[in-house]
C-alpha cells in the first residue's frame, strides 16, 4: 500500500513538470495551499492541455482567445480564480466552465461577448464574483444568472444594454455590488430590480435614463432597502425638469446619492425618506444655476454632512439654501465661474453658529475679469461659523479686510485649524492674515503662496523688535536686530512661497517663540537678499524651504538651531562657485538628521567632499544643473542614500573608486543616479565608464541598458554610450593598438638610446666618473638635514599669535609630531629681528605663511620675511614655501611682494583654512603632510 502511494505522488508530479514546462507560465506558491498560474500576455490563441490539478487561481488574461473548449477547465477541480479577461472570446459553451464548482471568481471583461444562455454558469453555482464589463451585451435574459445564488459582485459595465427588464436579477439574493454604468439604458422597467434584497451598491451613471416617471417608474427601487450608494450621473443632459415621484422614498438605508441636476432643482418630499443619508454629491455634470431656500427641503431631517457642488455656473444662492441642514459638515461650491466669492460667503447665512470640518469656496469667480474685495460685512457669515478647513483658492481675491475673519472670540477664529488661500491676487493691507497667524486659537497650518502681487502695508504685530509690537512695519529690516513671529500654538505648516515680490535683507535673529509644533515652513521665491539670520525657535521644523531667494550669502550660522530638520530646500540661490568649498562643513554641523538636501540650480563648482561626513541619515541629494567636474560628496558617507541627482553639470567620467563606492550602495538597496546633461567622454581613458555605464546595478536616468548617455570620443565625435558598447570592440582594438604602437617605438628608441649612451661611455669613461663624483656634492637636501621642519611666519596681531602658538602647535607638533619654529619662543631678546628671520628660515625645512589682513599690515611680515621666503626656493627645494589663507584672498588688501611669490608656489601648496576650524578637521591632516613630504 505504501509503495503504491509513493507511485501515485511521483507520476502527479512529473505529470506538474511536464505541463509546466509546455507553457512559460509563472508558477507560484507551489509550497502551500494557495497556488496560483499566471499565463497572461503569452499571444495564445487557444487553451493548451492544463493538468495543473493542484492550481486554486489562473489567468489568461491579455492572450487572443476567441473560444473555450467544451472540457478545457474539467480537471482543474479545485479552481478558486480565473480571469480571461482581455481576450476575443465572442460565445461560450455550456460545457465550457464544467468541473469548476470551487471557482469563485470569473472574469470575463474586455471580451467581445454579445449573448449569454441561462446554461452559462450552471457548473459554476458558487462563483462570487463575475465581472462581463466591456463587452457587447444588448439584452440579458431573465434566467442567465439563475444559478448564481451566492453571487456578491456583478459587473456588467461599458456594454450596449439598452432595457433592464422584469426579473433580470431575480436570482441574486445575495448580491451587494451592481455595476451597470456607461451602457445605453433609457429606461427602467417596474421589477427590473426586483430580487435584490441586499444589494449595498448600485451604479448606474453615464447612460440614458432621463429623471422622468416613464423611465423610473414608480417604487422601481421598491427592493432596494438596503442599498447604501446610488450613482445616477450622467444621463439626463435636459436643463429643465423634475425629480420623478415615489421613487427615492423606498432607498431608506441610502447613504451617498450623485445624482444629475437641473437649472432649478428641487429635492422634495420624495426625499424625505433619506433620513440616513451622509453624502449628497451634485458635482458630476451639475446644471444648477439658482439655489432657491426650498431647493433642498427633502434633506431637512436628514442626516446629510457632506454636499458638494462643482461646475455648476451658480449665479445666485437664496439666504436660506443651506438653512435647514443641522448636520452639515462639509461643503464644497468649486469652480462656479459666474459667483464671486461675497455671493458665495453670503450663502453661508444657513449655517450660522453651527460646528463645521471643512468648506470650501475655491475657483470662484475665476472667469470674472476683475478682482474682489471681502468686506467685513461678507465674511461675517463665515466668521459665525466654527470650522476647521476652509479653502479659498484660486478666487481672484484682491483684498481681505483687516478684522474679516479675526474678530476676537468669534466661532471662525476659534475653530479654524487649517486655511488655505494661495493662487490669489492680495495686494496692499494683508492685516487679516496676519492677525490670523498671529492670534493665539487652534491655526495648524496656512497657506497663501502663489500670489501674483503682494505687499504688505500695515502687518501689525507680525514682526517685532526685541519682543515688542511695532505698528506699520513694512517688509525692511535695515535697523533690526531681531525679528518675532508669533505664531498660534498649533501651527504645523506655514506657506507663503511666492508672496512678496522683492524682500530686504533679514536681520541678524529671527525667533519663534511659540512655534513648537510647526513642522514645514516654506519661504520659497520671496526675494530674500541674504540670508544672515540665525533662526530660533524651531526645534521641531521637519521641512525648510528656501528655493529661488537671493541667499548667494549665507550665515554659517543659519542652521544651528533646527536640528529636528529632514529636508532642506536650497535650489536656485545664486550661491557662489567655491561658497561650500571652505563653509560647507560648518553650515550643515548640527543637521545630523537630515534625509533630504537640495542644492540644485545654484552656481556651485567646487565643495568639499566631506562637508556632509555628519548627515548620515541622507537619502537624497540633488546637485543638478550646477558646474561640478567630480562628484561633490563622498558617498562612503551616505549608507542610505537612495538618490544622488548629478545631472546637468560638467562631469566628463567617474573614477574607479567613485564607481566602486556607487555599486556598494546599489548592493544594499534600490540607488538612483542621474547623470544626464553631462559632457561624458568615451575617450579611450574611461572607456571603463562607459562599461560600467551599462553593466552597473545602479539605477539610471533610463533604467539599465536604457540609460544611453550623449558623450564625445578622443577625437572630438560626438557619439553615445549605447553606439560605443554596440561597437565595444572596434574601439577597444583602437585604444589598445595605439598603447602597443607607443610601447613598440618607445622599445626601438631605447634600444638607440642604449647604443649611443654605450658608445659615449666607452669613449669618455674617465670624464664621466669625474662628472659624477662633483654631482654627488650636490645632493637633493632632505628632511632630517634641518632642524626644524617649519618656520610659521604670521604677524603680531593677538589672534594670529595665539592662532600659531597655540592652536598649530597643538595640533601639529602634538598630533602629527611636526618640529614647528616659532618666533616668540625661539627669539631671545635682544636679537637682530633681519638676522633672526634669515636663520630661521634656514634652519627650517618648510617655510608656512599665516596670511590674514594683520599680515599684510605687518611690515616684518609681508615685506622682509616675504622675500627672504621666496629666495629660499631653489631648484633642489621648489615647494619649501606653504602659503594658508585664514581670509578670503578677494577681501585682502593688495600686496605686490605675496602676489609674487604665489607665482613661484605650487597650487597644491596653497590652503584655505578658516580661523575657527576645530582641531579635528582633515585640513590639519592635510597641512601636516605637506611640511613632512620629501622633494621628489
Amino acid at each position: 500500500m505504501i509503495k503504491i502511494n509513493t507511485f501515485a505522488w511521483v507520476a502527479l508530479f512529473a505529470t506538474h513538470i511536464v505541463s509546466t514546462a509546455t507553457l512559460p507560465c509563472l508558477v507560484q506558491g507551489e509550497d502551500n495551499n494557495e497556488t496560483a498560474v499566471d499565463c497572461s500576455h503569452l499571444h495564445l490563441t487557444s487553451l493548451p492541455p492544463l493538468d495543473f490539478y493542484y492550481v486554486t487561481s489562473l489567468d489568461f488574461s491579455f492572450n487572443s482567445l476567441s473560444f473555450l473548449h467544451g472540457s478545457s477547465f474539467s480537471r482543474l477541480t479545485q479552481l478558486r480564480h480565473l480571469d480571461l479577461s482581455h481576450n476575443v472570446l465572442q460565445t461560450l459553451d455550456k460545457q465550457s466552465f464544467q468541473g469548476l464548482r470551487e471557482l469563485r471568481s470569473l472574469d470575463l471583461s474586455s471580451n467581445s461577448m454579445s449573448a449569454l444562455t441561462s446554461l452559462t454558469f450552471v457548473h459554476v453555482p458558487n462563483l462570487e464574483v463575475l465581472k462581463l464589463d466591456q463587452n457587447n451585451f444588448k439584452t440579458l435574459g431573465r434566467d442567465v444568472f439563475q444559478d448564481l445564488t451566492h453571487l456578491r459582485h456583478l459587473d456588467l459595465g461599458n456594454n450596449d444594454l439598452q432595457v433592464l427588464h422584469n426579473d433580470t436579477f431575480a436570482h441574486l439574493p445575495h448580491l451587494t455590488w451592481l455595476g451597470i454604468g456607461s451602457n445605453r439604458l433609457e429606461r427602467l422597467e417596474a421589477g427590473a430590480m426586483t430580487g435584490l434584497n441586499n444589494l449595498i451598491n448600485l451604479d448606474l451613471s453615464h447612460n440614458q435614463l432621463s429623471l422622468i416617471a416613464t423611465v423610473f417608474p414608480p417604487r422601481v427601487f421598491a427592493s432596494l432597502g438596503k442599498l447604501q450608494v446610488l450613482h445616477l450621473e450622467h444621463n439626463d443632459d435636459s436643463q429643465n425638469g423634475e425629480y420623478p415621484d415615489n421613487v427615492f422614498n423606498d432607498l431608506v438605508s441610502l447613504t451617498s446619492l450623485t445624482i444629475d441636476t437641473f437649472s432649478e432643482v428641487h429635492f422634495g418630499q420624495d426625499f424625505a425618506a433619506l433620513r440616513n443619508i451622509h453624502t449628497l454629491d451634485l458635482s458630476e455634470n451639475c446644471k444648477i444655476s439658482h439655489l432657491a431656500n426650498d431647493s433642498l427641503e427633502g434633506f431637512k431631517n436628514s442626516s446629510l454632512t457632506f454636499l458638494h457642488f462643482e461646475g455648476c455656473g451658480m449665479n445666485g444662492v437664496e439666504l436660506c439654501a443651506f438653512c435647514e441642514l443641522p448636520s452639515l459638515k462639509r461643503l464644497w461650491i468649486i469652480d462656479q465661474h459666474w459667483m464671486t466669492p461675497n455671493m458665495a460667503l453670503e450663502s453661508l447665512y444657513g449655517l450660522q453658529f453651527q460646528n463645521m470640518t471643512e468648506i470650501s469656496l475655491s475657483n470662484v469667480g475665476d472667469f470674472l475679469q476683475f478682482l474682489h474685495v471681502i468686506d467685513s460685512h461678507s465674511a461675517r457669515f463665515l466668521r459665525n461659523i466654527c470650522v476647521s478647513r476652509v479653502s479659498m483658492v484660486h478666487s481672484g481675491l484682491q483684498r481681505l479686510a483687516g478684522n474679516a475673519l479675526t474678530v476676537r472670540n468669534s466661532p471662525f477664529l476659534n475653530c479654524i485649524e487649517h486655511a488655505d488661500f494661495s493662487q490669489n491676487r492680495f495686494i496692499g493691507d494683508v492685516s487679516a492674515f496676519v492677525k490670523l497667524v498671529t492670534s493665539k486659537g487652534r491655526l495648524r497650518t496656512l497657506s497663501l503662496q502663489d500670489q501674483q502681487t503682494f505687499s504688505i502695508g500695515d502687518a501689525q504685530c507680525l514682526v517685532s523688535q526685541d519682543f515688542g509690537c511695532k505698528e506699520n512695519l513694512v517688509i525692511g529690516f535695515h535697523h533690526v536686530t531681531t525679528i518675532v513671529v508669533k505664531t498660534p500654538p498649533n501651527l504645523t505648516y506655514l506657506n507663503i512661497s511666492s508672496v512678496f515680490p522683492h524682500f530686504n535683507p533679514l536681520p541678524v535673529n529671527i525667533t519663534f517663540p511659540s512655534a513648537t509644533k510647526l513642522e514645514e515652513l516654506d519661504l520659497s521665491y520671496l526675494g530674500m537678499a541674504n540670508c544672515y539670520a540665525t533662526w530660533y525657535g524651531l526645534q521641531n521644523l521637519k521641512t525648510f524651504n528656501l528655493n529661488g531667494n537671493y541667499c548667494f550669502n549665507i550665515s554659517e550660522t543659519m542652521f544651528d538651531f533646527l536640528d529636528s530638520l529632514k529636508q532642506l530646500g536650497l535650489s536656485n540661490l545664486g550661491i557662489g562657485p567655491d561658497f561650500f568649498l571652505s563653509r560647507g562643513w560648518r553650515l550643515f554641523q548640527n543637521l545630523d538628521r537630515l534625509e533630504a538636501l537640495d542644492l540644485s540650480r545654484n552656481n556651485l563648482q567646487f565643495a568639499d567632499p566631506e562637508m556632509l561626513r555628519a548627515q548620515t541619515r541622507l537619502t537624497k541629494l540633488d546637485f543638478s544643473v550646477n558646474r561640478f567636474q567630480t562628484v561633490p560628496v563622498n558617498v562612503d558617507n551616505h549608507g542610505d542614500l537612495k538618490v544622488l541627482d548629478l545631472s546637468h553639470n560638467f562631469l566628463t567620467t567617474l573614477t574607479s573608486s567613485e564607481q566602486s563606492a556607487l555599486d556598494s550602495l546599489a548592493g544594499r538597496h534600490t540607488f538612483r543616479l542621474k547623470l544626464f546633461g553631462n559632457p561624458l567622454e568615451c575617450a579611450c581613458y574611461n572607456l571603463d565608464m562607459v562599461q560600467w555605464l551599462w553593466h552597473t546595478s545602479v539605477s539610471l536616468d533610463g533604467e539599465g541598458r536604457e540609460a544611453n548617455y550623449t558623450c564625445t570620443t578622443g577625437s572630438g565625435e560626438i557619439t553615445s554610450t549605447e553606439r560605443v558598447m554596440a561597437q565595444w570592440m572596434s574601439h577597444w582594438r583602437r585604444c589598445v593598438g595605439s598603447q602597443i604602437f607607443g610601447i613598440a617605438l618607445s622599445g626601438f628608441l631605447l634600444q638607440i638610446l642604449s647604443i649611443v649612451v654605450v658608445f659615449v661611455t666607452a669613449r669618455s669613461w674617465t670624464q664621466l666618473c669625474y662628472a659624477w663624483k662633483a654631482v654627488r656634492r650636490h645632493r637633493l637636501p632632505r628632511r632630517h638635514h634641518f632642524r626644524r621642519d617649519a618656520y610659521v611666519v604670521y604677524s603680531d596681531a593677538e589672534r594670529d599669535v595665539i592662532l600659531a602658538c597655540v592652536t598649530l602647535r597643538e595640533v601639529l607638533e602634538e598630533k602629527y609630531s611636526v618640529r614647528l619654529l616659532l618666533r616668540d619662543r625661539e627669539d631671545l631678546p635682544g636679537s637682530v629681528k633681519a638676522e633672526s628671520i634669515v636663520q630661521h628660515i634656514d634652519h627650517s625645512w618648510k617655510v608656512v605663511l599665516l596670511v590674514t589682513r594683520d599680515f599684510s599690515q605687518d611690515e616684518w611680515a609681508c615685506g622682509f620675511t616675504v622675500q627672504q621666503a621666496q629666495s629660499s626656493i631653489t631648484d633642489t627645494m621648489p615647494d619649501r614655501v606653504i602659503v594658508v589663507f585664514l581670509e578670503e584672498p578677494r577681501v585682502l588688501p593688495a600686496m605686490p611682494s605675496l602676489r609674487l611669490l604665489l607665482r613661484m608656489v605650487p597650487e597644491s601648496n596653497i590652503l584655505h583654512v578658516h580661523r575657527d576650524t576645530p582641531p579635528q578637521h582633515p585640513v590639519w591632516k592635510t597641512l601636516a603632510d605637506l611640511i613632512t613630504r620629501e622633494q621628489s
